[in-house]
């Protein structure tokens, strides 16, 4: 049973995390009528506990919020007259309302990147319905970059630090992910140390062309994704 992510570009250990861009299921990689209408979280069937609503500003001089409710797997934009409801694909929508955590991470905790994009961390059980089989206690945990775009909340990119599933191990300690991402000077967004050969390194993640991209070095700038 495939329940979990497809692995599509996969990296030095020593450079980056595994990247997953199309998913098991429903979704396949889709650039097209909308750019970054791409990939999105397919988690298991279930989840025991469901993460608070996000809500973040915009900054694209609206005034308006972007409020995402995992539990409903909906989106709006809230704004002083009314409240705009977002599309949403039903892969992005499934993945949301799975997930046993879904967290804003560095900055954008306190307001979305210029073009309305923002990075969550998104962690799910990795077999919720065979808690005592194969990976019954693991978790899928990543990082996701969404983006309002036309109309729409859309998943740019994904990269997983975690998985069960696909035997993913970054040696990330995410026991309180809140802790675990630092916030770092603009270009990047966050920081997280992992472990390499024995050896702690800090990894920066940042944005170039719509995709998530991680560097040991923090003082360049973030480079295009392989």
């Amino acid at each position: 049973m495939n329940t979990g992510l497809d692995t599509i570009v996969t990296a030095p250990a020593a450079m980056r995390p595994t990247r997953v861009g199309r998913f098991s299921r429903v979704l396949r990689c889709v650039r097209a009528t909308m750019r970054g209408v791409a990939v999105a979280v397919v988690l298991p069937a279930t989840a025991t506990a469901a993460p608070a609503p996000i809500s973040v500003p915009l900054t694209d001089g609206s005034g308006a919020r972007l409020h995402i409710d995992s539990v409903h797997g909906s989106a709006q934009l809230l704004a002083a007259s009314a409240a705009i409801p977002l599309r949403m694909n039903s892969t992005l929508r499934d993945a949301l309302s799975r997930s046993d955590t879904a967290l804003v991470l560095g900055r954008h905790r306190g307001a979305a990147e210029p073009d309305n994009s923002l990075l969550l961390f998104i962690s799910a059980p990795s077999r919720p319905a065979a808690p005592m089989g194969y990976c019954g206690a693991g978790q899928e945990d990543g990082l996701l970059l969404l983006a309002v775009r036309d109309g729409a909340l859309v998943a740019l990119d994904v990269m997983m630090l975690q998985s069960c599933l696909h035997s993913i191990a970054q040696a990330v300690d995410l026991a309180d992910p809140a802790t675990a991402f630092r916030p770092v000077p603009a270009p990047w967004l966050v920081s997280f140390a992992a472990m390499q050969e024995d050896t702690a390194v800090q990894r920066c993640v940042g944005i170039r062309d719509e995709r998530l991209t991680v560097q040991d070095d923090c003082t360049a700038a973030p480079r295009a994704a392989p």
